[in-house]
């Protein structure tokens, strides 16, 4: 049984115009998906929709065997996906640590300040982050490592899915191979389902399964 699952997804922009029609994808957990295709074909349009931040105009998504129209937004945003934005969306004052705490707090998981800051320490080291630099504010971190600390604050409240848009967008190819061996593990040692929008033809050939969007003509 398929975690996730797009049945005959439709989308139109504001202008009427249509950028997605009849997307059927599938997503297994232990799994590393890519989606791809030229600007303008809807990829990161698809991850919003996918992370619940809007609706389709027909179509459903399904996780778990369940509409996500159906269910409660919010909890499903900070409980079951966890989304890599390609702005990280990191608050830069903030330490590697405190960024990785705040999300647990957002997502109201019942453990106290101690065990939160351990926890967050552990999925940082994970991703390749020393506790030393744990402690600098996300702004004194280079590109690189504020990708994994935006992959770890994903990681926080253990989703079963992993949504990224370009995660290695702005990185050389050195960070490239170290984030995408990052997802590789995720997916064949956490088991969890990674799902990436990228441009990148290396971290597409890493994943199990690519889907090509196309221009609508």
């Amino acid at each position: 049984m398929s975690i996730f699952k797009l049945e005959n997804v439709c989308y139109n922009y504001e202008n009427g115009k249509e950028v997605l029609k009849n997307i059927n994808y599938v997503f297994d957990k232990s799994r590393m998906y890519a989606i791809t295709g030229k600007s303008g074909t809807g990829k990161t349009t698809l991850l919003s929709l996918m992370s619940g931040l809007d609706n389709p105009k027909s179509g459903k998504i399904i996780y778990n065997e369940k509409d996500i129209s159906n269910l409660d937004k919010d909890f499903y945003r900070s409980h079951n996906i966890g989304v890599v934005f390609q702005s990280l969306n990191l608050l830069p004052y903030l330490s590697a640590i405190e960024n990785v705490m705040l999300s647990m707090d957002v997502a109201n998981l019942k453990i106290n300040n101690y065990e939160k800051n351990k926890k967050a320490i552990s999925l940082l080291k994970e991703v390749g982050i020393s506790e030393e630099k744990s402690n600098r504010r996300v702004l004194k971190l280079s590109g690189g490592e504020q990708q994994r600390v935006a992959i770890a604050r994903a990681l926080s409240y253990d989703p079963e899915i992993i949504l990224a848009d370009e995660p290695t967008g702005n990185l050389d190819s050195q960070n490239e191979e170290q984030i995408i061996k990052i997802f590789k593990e995720l997916a064949y040692i956490k088991n969890k389902c990674i799902i990436i929008v990228t441009h990148s033809k290396s971290l597409a050939n890493s994943a199990d399964y690519i889907y090509n969007l196309q221009n609508i003509k």
